[in-house]
């Protein structure tokens, strides 16, 4: 049985690619977009202790825009996960993520159909899930309106996989919620570790699902093993605020806490300011509209459908030693 990884030198692919290497359902193919980010996920495997375990993977370098890769890349292969995406909340990195995520997966689901793939696990994210009753289940209907733009490019991307399903593809779609793993990487959940390792001058007052990268990955390899195609899937580990998240860092580094900034107006503003400044040339804004958002909003998600399927997922503090663990 081949499977095929696409965003395999990512933190959440590579992550997959390992869970698939030690549960032995290889052969596996790693799809990767640049040399600098395979590194990343080489130090991961070194850390984690599997750097042996590295060239039993077949790492293909794709350019996953282009659809004759896309088909060259799945030649052969009986499953894909695709895990490929751009996480933004930046405002110059919009166009990008709006283009670039759907047409990924448009190749990948094209290339899976025509190669006749027994099934593809698309990796998509609970910001397309909306709804008014907290936490979320699987019944908030994937809705466009009202979303950033990163979640929109992740709806787009799932519409794709469902476009694959409605033309006769295996398709199983995960939501992760805010994916925690190590920080080797530039952006995604490595930035906010980075941001908590430094210490924060204050902690916003939201809350969030949180749920291990490791868990994720071993739901991928429970989905080729016990498949549930045509059903969708929240990975989230537990819902818990930004000052357990940040304050657990500064905890694990015998920083102070910081205090908690429960009005949104001077995130509100300090965004705005932030923008203006990029706007006259200054630095790429760390603080966004839609980062503050996220920040200051109080979300949360069920994970009751997955923990049924048999996904077991970490207790928050054990993945919190977990990614601080590189820093110690």
């Amino acid at each position: 049985m081949v499977i095929v990884v696409t965003g395999a030198s990512g933190m959440v692919g590579s992550q997959i690619v390992l869970a698939l290497i030690e549960a032995e359902m290889g052969p596996v193919r790693g799809l990767y977009r640049s040399a600098a980010s395979l590194e990343s996920a080489r130090r991961s495997w070194e850390f984690q202790g599997f750097a042996a375990r590295w060239d039993e993977v077949e790492w293909v370098r794709t350019d996953l825009e282009d659809p004759t890769a896309v088909e060259a890349a799945l030649e052969g292969a009986d499953y894909a996960v695709h895990a490929a995406a751009l996480v933004s909340f930046r405002k110059k990195d919009e166009h990008l993520m709006m283009r670039g995520t759907p047409m990924l997966a448009e190749h990948m689901v094209n290339a899976a159909l025509h190669h006749g793939l027994k099934g593809l696990i698309h990796i998509s994210s609970v910001a397309v899930l909306q709804g008014i009753e907290m936490p979320l289940d699987e019944s908030a209907d994937p809705q466009r309106k009202g979303l950033n733009a990163y979640a929109r490019s992740k709806f787009d991307a799932e519409m794709q996989a469902r476009r694959g399903e409605a033309e006769g593809l295996n398709v199983l779609i995960l939501n992760p919620s805010v994916v925690l793993g190590l920080p080797f990487w530039a952006d995604g959940s490595s930035r906010l570790l980075r941001s908590a390792s430094k210490g924060l001058p204050a902690i916003p007052g939201g809350s969030t699902g949180w749920v291990d990268l490791r868990d994720v990955a071993a739901a991928v390899v429970h989905g080729l093993r016990q498949p549930q195609w045509g059903e969708r899937f929240i990975l989230s580990g537990s819902n818990q605020t930004f000052e357990a998240f940040y304050g657990g860092i500064a905890d694990r580094f015998g920083k102070r806490r910081a205090p908690v900034l429960r009005a949104r107006w001077p995130l509100e503003l300090a965004w705005r300011l932030l923008a203006l400044i990029e706007a006259l040339g200054g630095p790429t804004a760390q603080l966004t509209k839609d980062s503050v958002r996220a920040a200051t909003n109080k979300g949360g998600y069920r994970n009751d459908k997955a923990r049924n399927w048999g996904v077991a997922f970490r207790p928050f503090d054990d993945t919190l030693d977990w990614v601080a663990s590189p820093w110690k």
